[in-house]
């Protein structure tokens, strides 16, 4: 049996801990094998947590971590907590697959089967045009100071395709150690004071850069990731898009065909303030058009005479 880990930063802020019984008691209901751990800020959130557990009669053990105190320092909470869990476990999975509170599972299925397939076939790179994603993966390579990088501009068609949140986060593990190795490359203390500096992102650089990674490419067009803003489509236009990327978890109710074993973003939908985006259309065709400003800009200082890159 492959060893899975479903592994979710957790806070005590708005709904969180009501979302993450929500999400531990679907794994319950669905048979769903592999461990979920919670990563705490404090062992007074953990206890919170744990109370809550047993007021609502939650029948399994609270696995979970809590954050080194020397972590608390940096801006980026979740990607601290998020990256802090994979090292941790990195030598106790096979596959480790990172999640937000505000999930839940919805059928049973083979945890290990699924990330193998899901690796293997690539589908968590699965990418779409993205005039929002342009602008954060630009900003988290600059950090990195990997934006000049010739393999990462050719993979992503100079930040045009985006694939964050696509697909299920998959890391197979046995890449972890060196990929936290590479990591030391970099200004860490930058990295994570960034908030665009997303995990993912961080991953596949080094997917790209050190074992020739490719992202598979698909011309729908979303300010995000297009699996965030399912509900903005049409119901069969929905599922389209989930069948034809090869996606098993969506954030439409409407979306979910046979493959989809996990709902995610239940926190939101698209009439909700600062999320829903109804003037999409219009607003990607204008991030779209600062877009080729900015490369035409771009390509004329780094074609200035003199230049030596």
């Amino acid at each position: 049996m492959i060893d899975v880990a479903y592994i979710c930063p957790l806070y005590d802020m708005k709904n969180h801990f009501d979302l993450a019984l929500n999400l531990l008691q679907s794994k319950i209901n669905n048979e769903v094998i592999g461990d979920l751990i919670f990563i705490f800020s404090n062992k007074e959130h953990k206890n919170k947590f744990n109370e809550m557990m047993k007021k609502n009669y939650v029948q399994e053990e609270l696995k979970c971590v809590i954050l080194p105190q020397e972590f608390e320092k940096y801006k980026s909470k979740a990607v601290t907590k998020k990256l802090y869990g994979l090292q941790r476990f990195m030598y106790e999975y096979t596959y480790i697959i990172l999640v937000d509170c505000e999930s839940i599972f919805i059928k049973n299925f083979d945890s290990g089967k699924l990330c193998k397939m899901i690796w293997d076939s690539r589908s968590m790179l699965a990418s779409n045009i993205s005039p929002d994603g342009f602008n954060i993966m630009r900003s988290c390579y600059r950090t990195m100071g990997l934006y000049h990088n010739k393999k990462l501009r050719k993979e992503l068609s100079n930040f045009k395709y985006n694939f964050w949140f696509n697909e299920l986060q998959v890391y197979k593990s046995s890449y972890l150690p060196e990929f936290f190795q590479w990591l030391q490359k970099f200004n860490m203390n930058s990295i994570l004071n960034n908030h665009n500096c997303f995990e993912y992102y961080l991953f596949f650089a080094y997917l790209c850069i050190v074992h020739n990674f490719h992202i598979k490419k698909y011309k729908y067009v979303s300010m995000g990731g297009i699996n965030e803003y399912l509900d903005i489509f049409p119901v069969n236009m929905q599922k389209k898009i989930v069948d034809v990327m090869g996606l098993h978890w969506t954030s439409s109710q409407d979306a979910i065909t046979e493959n989809v074993v996990m709902l995610f973003h239940l926190d939101r939908g698209k009439y909700d303030k600062n999320y829903g985006y109804k003037n999409m259309w219009g607003k990607t065709l204008k991030y779209l058009l600062c877009r080729k400003i900015i490369i035409i800009k771009e390509y004329l200082n780094d074609n200035k005479p003199g230049f030596t890159g």
